[in-house]
C-alpha cells in the first residue's frame, strides 16, 4: 500500500470510528478510546487526535497528542540551555495514544503518524509556545518501535520497572 493511499487529518465529529479493528485483545483500550472518548477529549481541548484516512472516512490509524512535561533530573542535561537544567520539569507534548487498524499494520502507517506528530509539534507548537520534548508511555512490546523513531528510554530506576516506560525525543537533537 503506497503512502498516497491515505491522508492524515484531525479527527472530525462526523467520522465513523466503529469499524476500527485492533486485532489483539491487549490493544482493546486503544479502540475504546477512539470510539468512546477521542471526540469528547477533542471538543474539551484535553487532547487532539489525528487520523490516517483511506478514501472518505475509513480510519486506518490514529495518534492522540496532549500537553505534558518531563522530569530530566536523572542525568539528561541540555547543553545549549544550562539554566533550563535547574527546573525539575520541562515542557513536552505527549503521544498519548497511537494505534493502527490490524488490517493495515506493517505498511508504515504508525511511523508516518509519529513523523506527522513530530513535525506538527516542531513546526506549530514548539515554534509558538516553547516545547523541547515529545514523550510517550510505551508498553514493553512498543519500545523497539519507538526506538526506531529515535525515542530513548528515560534512565531512572522507577522507569526501568514501570509497566509503561517513559520514552522521550529531544526535538533539538533530531
Amino acid at each position: 500500500m503506497p503512502d498516497s493511499d491515505y491522508t492524515i487529518r484531525k479527527l472530525e465529529a462526523s467520522d465513523t470510528v466503529q469499524n476500527f479493528k485492533t486485532g489483539n485483545p491487549s490493544f482493546l483500550p486503544l479502540k475504546t478510546f477512539l470510539q468512546k472518548q477521542a471526540k469528547q477529549f477533542q471538543q474539551s481541548s484535553v487532547a487532539q487526535t489525528y487520523v490516517a484516512v483511506m478514501g472518505d472516512k475509513n480510519i486506518v490509524g490514529y495518534v492522540t497528542l496532549t500537553c505534558s512535561e518531563i522530569d530530566l533530573q536523572n542525568g539528561y542535561e541540555l547543553a545549549d540551555c544550562n539554566q533550563a537544567n535547574h527546573y525539575e520539569f520541562l515542557p513536552a507534548v505527549k503521544i498519548a495514544r497511537l494505534a493502527v487498524d490490524s488490517r493495515y499494520r506493517s505498511f508504515g502507517i504508525g511511523s508516518t503518524l509519529v513523523d506527522y506528530a513530530i513535525a506538527l509539534i516542531r513546526d506549530r507548537i514548539a515554534e509558538n509556545v516553547g516545547c523541547r520534548f515529545v514523550v510517550t508511555d510505551a508498553k514493553s512490546d512498543a519500545v523497539s518501535f519507538y526506538e526506531k523513531q529515535w525515542f530513548v528510554l528515560l534512565d531512572s530506576e522507577d522507569n526501568q520497572s514501570a509497566e509503561h516506560r517513559m520514552m522521550f525525543l529531544d526535538l533539538i537533537i533530531v
